[in-house]
């Protein structure tokens, strides 16, 4: 039987992980659209808040998913199932103290949520909400640490098929349920339901593929295997820390500082950049697990960081195209065809939350090249530095700039985390000067803003709104970006690769 090459894995990976995200996301719109409609900005605000506040209880865990999967490359690249077996079942004691922390840690909110929370048009107990969010964080761990085996495995799209067609299923019983009862505590308890089922087929799925994990093993891990677990595991959880900081406390402080209804109205545009994220974010751990397989495989260092530099360049291609069309567009579209004036933010804000969305994309490929590498505990201290500034500007800017200040301490604190990464992969993964990273992004940030120009000053010209109308601004758009795309980057070694890559996997494939 011929083996499948990491690049047929990532291809394979990627391809239905795109196609199932794309029903999912028609589906969570749809979804997300009737929930607006009938129940309004408050309960999105509610959502939104309770979401963040138990993001933050979940440190527990944070860290952790990523350490485990990378120790399991290399058992799995040496087919060596016992050490395998050994990692999974000391997962499974780990992330049953999780659930135990995180419960302990959630109830112990409860007695403040008077103080966060003021949403006089919710009609139904706020501690009762806050309860189901709970239950769905607890059951959201359950047989996680299986899930883990299929990542670090290159099969990703085995939980990706399971989670999306769960979560279409789910989508379209929420609706039935909002159209019908108008219920938010029938709506939310599907979704509990619902993630309880997904992980427990995937469960059954991982039981029955690997079925030395039902086998009694002899022996235990080493020490050492012990401590490099722990290591990784504590300079994961500074990173993740600084990101829940940055993305997990602003709901609160919206909603302490300037009310519930605007974490509503904020929420519509952020579930859009959530939807984008959520597909970049599969594509790429399917990606993580081919790159880590490559780094244990002692291939050169050189090799990863031309791996990195061929993520990075379809990252930047989608990402900047996607952020170029909702920094123009995105208020109009929320405002004049999918909602109301109701959800309406000013556009200063709008243009805080597409750079803050682009710095975090362009980041994404580094980040998974640091995962894959297992580059974990390096300089952890300036992402806690990073975490405690991001709260203290919070603090400092959300009366003087209300929401923009928010974003603007988000956008100075995840530089400083992106630079610190750049720092680690280079000094440590790939021993040599970060310099030519450097002018990629700063070649791409200038691409960006030439588009970003030329583009509003064209589309500034077309006053009336009309459907017919926004899809001539967003083929404006499309031209200006594919032009100067071409400019930028058209006979750039990356491209050339790609063109390649395109005529002998996928047009040879369609024969």
């Amino acid at each position: 039987m011929k083996m499948e090459s990491r690049t047929d894995k990532v291809i394979k990976n990627t391809a239905i992980t795109i196609i199932c995200h794309i029903i999912f996301l028609i589906s969570s719109f749809i979804c997300r659209t009737i929930f607006t409609k009938k129940l309004g900005a408050e309960y999105l605000g509610i959502s939104g808040l309770f979401s963040n506040i138990l993001t933050i209880l979940s440190f527990a865990e944070l860290g952790l998913g990523s350490s485990l999967v990378y120790h399991l490359y290399k058992p799995l690249a040496n087919d060596d199932s016992d050490k395998v077996n050994l990692y999974i079942k000391l997962y499974k004691k780990i992330y049953n103290v999780i659930i135990l922390i995180i419960l302990i840690l959630g109830i112990g909110v409860i007695p403040f949520l008077k103080y966060l929370v003021k949403a006089p048009n919710v009609k139904e107990s706020l501690i009762l909400l806050y309860i189901l969010y709970l239950i769905q964080t607890l059951t959201s761990y359950l047989f996680v640490y299986k899930k883990t085996l299929l990542t670090a495995d290159q099969k990703d799209y085995v939980v990706s098929l399971f989670t999306e067609v769960s979560n279409v299923i789910m989508n379209i019983s929420q609706c039935i349920i909002l159209i019908v009862f108008k219920n938010f505590v029938y709506y939310f308890s599907l979704a509990i339901i619902f993630g309880i089922l997904n992980n427990a087929f995937c469960s059954i799925y991982v039981s029955k593929k690997y079925k030395y994990l039902n086998d009694r093993v002899k022996g235990s891990l080493t020490k050492k295997e012990i401590n490099d677990l722990k290591q990784d595991t504590k300079g994961l959880v500074m990173t993740k820390v600084a990101s829940v900081a940055f993305s997990g406390t602003d709901n609160i402080f919206i909603s302490s500082f300037i009310g519930i209804r605007y974490v509503g109205i904020l929420s519509n545009y952020t579930m859009i950049i959530t939807m984008v994220n959520a597909m970049m974010n599969k594509i790429f751990s399917s990606i993580t697990a081919s790159v880590g397989n490559l780094a244990v495989s002692k291939d050169s260092a050189s090799k990863t960081e031309n791996v990195l530099f061929k993520m990075f360049f379809v990252n930047a291609t989608i990402y900047t195209y996607i952020c170029l069309g909702m920094m123009i567009l995105m208020r109009e579209f929320v405002t004049e065809f999918w909602l109301s004036n109701e959800y309406f933010l000013e556009y200063s804000i709008v243009v805080l939350i597409i750079v803050e969305l682009y710095i975090r994309s362009l980041h994404y490929p580094l980040y998974t090249t640091r995962t894959a590498l297992g580059l974990f505990s390096q300089y952890k201290i300036f992402f806690v530095i990073a975490a405690i500034l991001n709260i203290v500007l919070d603090f400092l800017l959300v009366k003087p700039l209300g929401i923009a200040g928010l974003i603007i301490a988000t956008i100075v604190c995840r530089g400083l985390t992106y630079i610190v990464d750049i720092f680690s992969v280079y000094k440590f993964g790939f021993k040599k000067s970060s310099l030519n990273y450097y002018k990629l992004l700063l070649k791409w940030f200038c691409l960006f803003v030439c588009c970003y120009v030329i583009s509003y000053l064209i589309i500034q010209k077309i006053v009336a709104v009309s459907i017919f109308n926004f899809i001539v601004k967003i083929l404006i758009i499309s031209i200006v970006y594919l032009v100067l795309f071409v400019i930028f980057f058209g006979k750039s070694e990356d491209m050339n690769y790609f063109i390649k890559l395109f005529k002998n996997k996928i047009l040879k494939g369609m024969r």
